[in-house]
């Protein structure tokens, strides 16, 4: 049964008993003595229809009509009073059970997973990194420890997978796949919890690369010394930002659109070569027969090669630097690099 289908149940049956409690208040009062109250009716219909069974306050001996009337209250008012009661349960129950089954499904499709990335911390930082990572069809996973944020963003993060956790948890990690994990995002506000991720994560998978925003320039050292591979300072961006927008405004739209735009036909992307491809030049290389992708740069080790000659001899540390379609892009991993 649909959880929505249980709130309309509900509704109804709510407007329902509000009815028979007025027709009880109502009917009592006109049922009873002179002195009887809208109130008297109120309490008379109330203990009739939870069967608590208190003395009558209204006295119905030999008043034929009136027991009629009672009849009819404690056959309606029980009847949906129990239906309430009984919806309210499967509320409760399914909704929980439906939880743990989205969980034990979740956590079934990330054991499937490799070459994913995990990201920490779903504050308005992390969600456009998801964002990004959802728009460019990544394969990721999102965690928080707010049970509320995660609700509220998973209507727009579809293709990702959340979950409420401890990121500073190994147990916690380990279920997110941090073992198989291409990378990790470290998006939370506190630079302490950060280093503790970033330290726990190091340890689980030392091949991971980690990305870690810090919020104080100061603690820069102490997240490379624990091991993430690149710090990110949002204010150091912003600042970077807000003055490209005054002196090259046109460029920073043209990387706007590259890199963040909301419905993306283009993107600037990384490929790297598996070894079937070392020793081979880029003119042995269909990239040709992408249509949206155009070789801009090839890096390797240090060194930069900007719009790279086809005779250009691919290097086990290659990475080939395009812009392209994210249909393009899949297509590219998925024939030049080991990653799926």
């Amino acid at each position: 049964m649909e959880l929505q289908q249980l709130y309309h149940r509900i509704r109804e049956a709510a407007i329902a008993f509000g009815i028979i409690l007025i027709i009880g208040s109502v009917g009592y009062k006109y049922l009873g003595t002179d002195n009887t109250t809208m109130f008297d009716g109120l309490y008379m219909t109330i203990l009739t229809v939870s069967t608590i069974g208190f003395e009558e306050v209204i006295e119905l001996d030999n008043n034929f009509l009136g027991r009629v009337f009672t009849i009819f209250i404690a056959f309606s008012g029980i009847g949906i009073l129990t239906f309430i009661l009984s919806n309210f349960a499967a509320l409760f129950i399914e909704g929980g059970l439906r939880e743990k089954l989205r969980i034990k499904k979740m956590e079934k499709i990330i054991d499937k997973w490799t070459g994913h990335y995990i990201l920490c911390g779903l504050g308005q930082v992390g969600f456009q990194t998801a964002k990004e990572l959802e728009t460019t069809r990544h394969k990721y996973v999102f965690a928080d420890s707010s049970t509320d944020r995660i609700n509220n963003v998973q209507s727009d993060l579809i293709s990702g997978v959340g979950f409420v956790g401890d990121c500073t948890d190994d147990e916690f990690l380990l279920k997110l796949g941090v073992e198989r994990a291409e990378g990790l995002f470290i998006t939370t506000g506190d630079d302490n919890v950060g280093l503790m991720i970033c330290l726990s994560a190091r340890q689980l998978n030392p091949k991971l690369r980690i990305i870690a925003r810090c919020t104080d320039q100061r603690n820069m050292k102490k997240f490379t010394s624990v091991g993430a591979n690149t710090m990110i300072s949002p204010a150091f961006i912003g600042g970077m930002r807000i003055a490209s927008e005054m002196v090259r405004p046109t460029v920073t739209t043209f990387l706007d659109k590259m890199l963040r735009g909301d419905n993306p036909t283009l993107r600037i992307e990384e490929i790297g070569f598996s070894e079937n491809y070392v020793g081979k030049n880029l003119l042995e290389i269909p990239i040709q027969n992408y249509k949206n992708t155009l070789v801009l740069a090839v890096r390797e080790g240090n060194d930069w090669i900007y719009n790279p000659p086809r005779h250009h001899q691919i290097k086990d540390d290659t990475v080939l630097i395009v812009m392209t379609s994210p249909e393009d892009r899949i297509k590219l991993v998925e024939k030049f690099t080991l990653l799926t």
